[in-house]
């Protein structure tokens, strides 16, 4: 299927992003084809702001949570906890242009833009992109730098300085990465949401051909850039299902990382399967055609009127292209659409696969479609219920539960009088693992995770407590991304303490029977009574169906111990993070615990 993103933008709680073949939209077909503002069309607005809240998942290359990264939006910063998930609540964002950035040290920056709503948690899921050296080239001679994909950098002699403007006569290190606009996750990959800024200062949605970032730094480390004056040649390799549509000459653009914006720079020709442009500086540079945009919104639900939390929603034009987003806690969402199409609305389970479709449009202007309620075949649903309670043991009034699954999702139900109730969307014939971390919005306490697993049907997890003081204990891991957990209760976790024995090591067992069937997972560290980083002796893994790993292919594996209490009315709580195989399948394995000293 022939496909390429232009973009349908977050509001509310999405980021909507539309696959559009090329040549599609009649003004494409012309060079450059930026379609001219309206007479009375203004200039974009971003410095109008309103006050919501994000909430969003970041993954790896290989969809796995990424722990610590820095996640900034506007004055506000945070970093990502061990599910990869961060959230902000009550700052200001752009009405137009709500901005979330990431860093995390290996990756490109990860960016993601849509349209804010007042009072709304906006939900994301951003991929970061290695950041390998590609190559290098001295400063006196240039060089060609060649990626996979077929990629290419062409750099002139004597063309690089340093961040201040200043010569540079030594090595270049050059970071390059290529974004494949037929790529299947590209919704969750691209920086900002593919809506750009013209020369006139209007937005237009984009489609895209493909994308190429760069990064140039020195022997020591230090960032570089183009020298004034100078250009550098990106070479945009077009993929073989989009050469046929390709326009000769294609606008370009550039993201901006100070505004969150793509902006119109020039243009690149086509030659042959590929395009080439001239640059004059650095970032992720973009080949696309402009098209104009119309906002819609809408609240899907299920059957039993549950809110459609966190689910992606695929909107498919008649050409056969698709656009993506993500629905809010509340089943909200708002997204800009191309106009005068008609449109099918799909929505999406975990593995991508349609479980409800509708047909929408075409709209001419800004619409609202109210509540859709879509119905959901049983093999695709799994509702997940429970009841949240505070410190005092009463119904929690203002609260969520968090529910994790594998591969960096997860989602925030809220809760009405203690109960709350998720309808997620599974892929079918697979079992779905999952914790659950009750949150007291009311006192800012939350407890400790609860696991469970199911196929079809309402899981009920039973009693939740969210407080921070709680006697439970727990070990979880993710494996893969995928969590695996035992709490006790109704698990049954101690803990060994041979430092006594003159051993100095601990070891921590955890046992569970699902179906009568019991399992274990333990592992052993060294130990001198305190916090800080120990040596990770020995791990065994039993996870059901993800399988056991008894060895530890890391090299001088630790455990950060960050609690280490009194025996008795004591806890010690640390995690580790360990390469495993299992079944000779190597997997990363994140372990966080909580156990009572014996």
């Amino acid at each position: 299927m022939k496909k390429n993103l232009f973009s349908l933008p977050a509001a509310a709680v999405l980021f909507l992003s539309f696959f559009l073949a090329a040549g599609c939209q009649p003004e494409l077909e012309d060079p450059g084809g930026t379609p001219p503002p309206g007479n009375n069309e203004p200039a974009v607005n971003d410095n109008e702001m309103v006050i919501a809240g994000v909430r969003g998942s970041v993954v790896d290359e290989n969809n796995r949570p990424v722990q610590g990264a820095t996640v900034s939006s506007g004055t506000s910063t945070t970093t990502t906890d061990r599910y990869g998930s961060f959230v902000f609540s009550n700052i200001n964002l752009s009405k137009a242009n709500g901005y979330v950035k990431v860093s995390k040290t290996g990756y490109f920056n990860g960016n993601r833009t849509f349209i804010s709503k007042a009072g709304r948690i906006h939900t994301v899921r951003i991929k970061l992109l290695p950041k390998t050296n590609a190559g290098n080239f001295a400063s006196a001679s240039g060089g060609t730098i060649n990626i996979t994909g077929g990629g290419k950098l062409v750099m002139p002699a004597n063309a690089i300085t340093d961040a201040s403007g200043n010569a540079y006569s030594g090595t270049v290190n050059v970071a390059m990465t290529w974004i494949n606009p037929t790529s299947g996750d590209l919704p969750d990959i691209i920086p900002g949401d593919l809506r750009g800024i013209t020369t006139g200062g209007q937005e237009r949605g984009l489609e895209t051909f493909g994308m190429l970032g760069v990064e140039l730094t020195g022997g020591t480390g230090q960032a570089l850039k183009i020298a004034t004056g100078k250009t550098a040649e990106l070479t945009f390799p077009i993929p073989v299902s989009l050469q046929s549509n390709a326009p000769a000459t294609i606008d370009l653009w550039n993201f901006d990382e100070a505004t969150g914006r793509w902006k119109q720079e020039g243009t690149a020709t086509k030659n042959g399967t590929n395009y080439i442009a001239q640059v004059s500086h650095f970032s992720f540079w973009n080949c696309d055609a402009p098209f104009p945009l119309v906002e819609v919104c809408m609240t899907i639900v299920n059957n039993d009127n549950i809110p459609l939390n966190n689910v992606q929603v695929r909107i498919k034009r008649p050409n056969g292209s698709y656009g993506y987003g993500r629905t809010d806690s509340l089943g909200n969402l708002c997204g800009k659409v191309p106009k005068n199409e008609a449109l099918v609305l799909h929505i999406l389970g975990q593995c991508h696969n349609v479980v409800y479709e509708q047909n929408i449009g075409p709209f001419s202007a800004d619409a609202s479609l109210g509540t859709i309620t879509a119905t959901i075949p049983p093999a695709s649903s799994l509702v997940i219920t429970g009841t949240l309670v505070n410190c005092s043991n009463t119904n929690v009034t203002n609260g969520a539960a968090v529910i994790y699954t594998g591969n960096g999702h997860s989602y925030t139900a809220p809760v009405t009088n203690g109960t709350f109730s998720l309808s997620l969307l599974r892929c079918e014939n697979t079992t779905v693992n999952f914790s659950v971390l009750g949150v007291d919005y009311a006192t800012l306490q939350q407890g400790n995770p609860v696991s469970g697993s199911g196929t079809t049907g309402t899981v009920n997890v039973g009693t939740i407590q969210a407080c921070g003081t709680s006697s439970a204990q727990f070990v979880e891991f993710l494996i893969d991304g995928s969590p695996y957990t035992y709490a006790a209760p109704p698990d049954n976790i101690y803990l060994s303490d041979s430092s006594s024995a003159g051993n100095n090591n601990i070891s921590v067992f955890a046992f569970k029977s699902p179906g009568g069937n019991t399992t274990y997972s333990t592992f052993r560290f060294a130990s001198n009574g305190a916090t800080g980083v120990q040596a990770l002796q020995q791990c065994r893994v039993s996870a059901g169906a993800l399988g056991v790993a008894e060895v530890i292919t890391s090299s001088s594996p630790t455990v950060n111990i960050t609690t280490f209490g009194p025996p008795v009315t004591g806890f010690i709580e640390g995690n580790f993070n360990v390469q495993m195989s299992f079944g000779g399948t190597p997997k990363t394995v994140v372990c966080t615990f909580r156990v009572r000293r014996s």
